[in-house]
């Protein structure tokens, strides 16, 4: 495959919706301008598939980066490109959900979004998730999905929800598959998205990550991504460097064998990010 068809591959969501398989993700993205700069790279080098949060802080500029880009470009409309946010926690209680949403929108300066999340499957989830079904039916939201989910969290949420999450985002890499919960949403028509995917720059750590980079002629990081994206994972590598959000989708030269991406699954694992049942760490926000 070539960068640009590695970019305007999509992936159809349970209600249809078609997500663009990579794009670029936001988080830490907070410094002054940085966030603008690097979607406004991003969208001038093909990507059509913006990821961030509430939570990120980076919203407006965001907004701003994408109003910018569209003016510059009366040939892409906004319904080319696809910006998925997230609903933090401390804001999940039904009414608090409602005004954080419209804050988004306000910040990023849109009328919709295509992708909203429930950050981390709080206390409150089910009220912020009553209010995404509203705001999807609404025709406020594209699709809506959660975050940070692991499997118990997952069926317990089926059983009483009535619209069924279309995506999942969590963190997977070659260090920390959770293979488990990938195998449980692809079973529940519930698409993954990776976040952490190049392990924050560890991958040159992984042995057979550095072994595979030389035989593909190629970055560890590159070989990170490919393994997330033969797994059918959306994947949203996160960079403020112009060269490596450039170079980030050239994945399409090579192909992993069945071999090798067995080899990674079978890596010793190990959780970078948050734990969702870490009580410590959550305090009162989970049950």
């Amino acid at each position: 495959m070539t960068r640009e068809e590695i970019l305007t591959h999509k992936i159809k969501l349970n209600n249809g919706v078609l997500m663009p398989q990579f794009g670029l993700g936001t988080y830490l993205m907070n410094k002054q301008d940085e966030a603008y700069q690097a979607v406004l790279v991003a969208l001038e080098n093909g990507y059509r598939h913006i990821d961030t949060a509430q939570y990120y802080k980076n919203e407006t500029e965001i907004g701003r980066a994408l109003k910018d880009f569209l003016a510059k470009h009366p040939e892409v409309k906004r319904a080319d490109i696809f910006i998925t946010s997230k609903i933090w926690n401390d804001d999940h209680e039904y009414e608090k959900a409602k005004q954080a949403f419209s804050e988004i929108l306000k910040r990023l300066d849109v009328e919709y979004l295509d992708l909203c999340l429930v950050h981390w499957p709080t206390k409150n989830r089910y009220q912020c998730w009553k209010f995404l079904e509203e705001a999807y039916q609404a025709g406020k939201v594209r699709a809506i999905g959660v975050s940070n989910f692991k499997v118990h969290h997952l069926e317990d949420f089926l059983k009483q929800v009535k619209i069924k999450p279309m995506v999942n985002q969590i963190e997977t890499h070659p260090g920390f598959n959770q293979l488990d919960v990938v195998e449980f949403c692809q079973k529940n028509d519930i698409v993954v998205t990776s976040w952490r995917t190049m392990m924050g720059g560890k991958t040159d750590e992984i042995p057979l990550l550095v072994d595979l980079a030389k035989k593909y002629q190629t970055s560890t990081t590159q070989i990170a991504l490919k393994w997330a994206w033969q797994l059918n994972e959306i994947i949203i590598p996160k960079s403020v460097t112009p060269k490596r959000i450039i170079d980030n989708p050239n994945i399409g030269s090579f192909t992993l064998t069945e071999e090798e991406i067995t080899a990674i699954n079978n890596l010793p694992q190990k959780r970078i990010g948050a734990d969702p049942d870490d009580k410590s760490v959550w305090k009162n926000l989970i049950d």
